[in-house]
């Protein structure tokens, strides 16, 4: 009796063994095929996702992480290392199964959004009209008359965040505007609730979780960023904003550049820089202590602080504050009392008060610039990004 209860026992043991032993060798077969199908295949993949494949790879294959650290400058190294590390004690059969989820979920979504027809390539190129096209509506110039143009920040549905494409239109609308001969005044507003959120922190977040070429996309938005502000600085006709709603970043920093600042009353203004994980931009970290006082401008620059709009104008960065019933009717009535001064003495008194500072606030602009590009480089950016795409995902979810 005993002797059969053992050899009962023993069997069973064998087939749990057996059967063990082919689970593991289907899950590695599915293990491999899943790599092999994601190679082979012509699916997109985004940063992140890369770097959550990477994680689940290494676990899957190495088990837990037991690699130092990579040091600071190799910023796409520690990016690596933390997806990998940050899956802890998880064992390798549920990284591979985990690894195999993602691969099928990439490759069922990139199999139906690929379905074309024979016109795929003149579709193509009505994409392409159509981006055209949308990043000219995104900013929208009204020449008004030969003596006033306003430029309007028309993304409402993303609250005039301003993208690699629009900075670049703004750039090519002031130099036009510099140097139109007729051209006295030029304006700017945003269309719906805000005037801007400031630069749409979508195009960082790519740059940041970038795992390759990262170091030129940052020279590449050093490089803009740097002649963005500069076209500000040594703009020659009168620059009015009208700030119809919250002002965010460098719909903020850059208004000291300005010449008058008129704010609806229900207008915000904000400075995220720190924590964004940044740095000051726009000269701001030159002029708005000049304007505010050192400990006023540490409030902004510093602490998060977002101002009202009668703070704002209590501290120097606001002109004049309009009731926003009542906004657009005063902004018409502001322009025309500037356009009816003497054209000549206008320009000329500008280009007197500009005179004294521009050299400056050039070396200003240099070096927040380059600040600004160590920042982007450091692991403190990449994570705040990181965090940022994270929750425009469960946003869209």
């Amino acid at each position: 009796m005993k002797s059969s209860l053992s050899l009962f026992r023993s069997l069973k043991l064998n087939n749990f063994i057996v059967r063990y032993a082919s689970n593991e060798v289907s899950l590695g077969t599915d293990f491999e095929k899943a790599k092999s199908r994601l190679e082979s295949s012509s699916t997109q993949v985004d940063n992140e996702t890369k770097l959550k494949l990477y994680g689940l790879y290494k676990q899957a294959t190495q088990g837990i992480c037991a690699t130092t650290k990579p040091g600071l400058t190799d910023f796409i190294g520690r990016a690596k290392w933390t997806a990998w590390s940050s899956l802890g004690k998880m064992n390798q059969q549920d990284a591979q199964k985990q690894y195999i989820q993602v691969i099928e979920q990439l490759i069922s979504s990139s199999t139906s959004n690929d379905k074309v027809d024979s016109n795929s390539v003149s579709k193509n190129e009505e994409t392409k009209s159509e981006k055209d096209q949308s990043t000219t509506e995104h900013i929208e110039l009204i020449k008004k008359s030969s003596l006033h143009w306003e430029i309007v920040l028309n993304r409402p549905e993303k609250y005039n965040a301003i993208t690699r494409p629009m900075y670049e239109r703004i750039i090519e609308i002031l130099d036009q505007a510099g140097q139109d001969k007729e051209l006295v005044l030029l304006t700017m507003i945003g269309k719906g609730k805000f005037y801007s959120a400031g630069t749409d922190l979508a195009d960082f977040a790519k740059m940041a979780t970038s795992t390759s070429n990262l170091k030129q996309s940052v020279e590449l938005g050093q490089t803009m960023l740097e002649k963005f502000v500069g076209k500000y600085i040594d703009f020659p006709k009168i620059l009015i904003g009208f700030i119809n709603g919250p002002a965010v970043g460098i719909s903020v920093s850059t208004l000291g550049l300005f010449d008058g600042v008129y704010a609806s009353s229900g207008a915000t203004f904000s400075l995220p820089f720190t924590r964004t994980a940044q740095s000051a931009e726009g000269c701001s970290s030159f002029i708005f202590p000049s304007l505010m006082g050192s400990l006023h401008a540490k409030d902004i620059l510093l602490f998060d602080r977002k101002l009202t709009a009668e703070e704002a104008q209590q501290r120097g960065l606001v002109t004049r504050i309009i009731d926003e019933k009542f906004f657009l009717e005063e902004k018409d009535k502001i322009c025309q009392q500037i356009l009816s001064l003497p054209k000549g003495s206008l320009l000329t008194s500008k280009s007197l008060i500009q005179k004294w500072t521009k050299e400056t606030l050039h070396r200003v602009n240099t070096h927040e610039v380059e600040t600004l590009k160590q920042r982007w480089l450091t692991e403190e950016f990449v994570q705040a990004m990181m965090e940022f795409m994270r929750g425009r995902k469960k946003t869209k979810s």
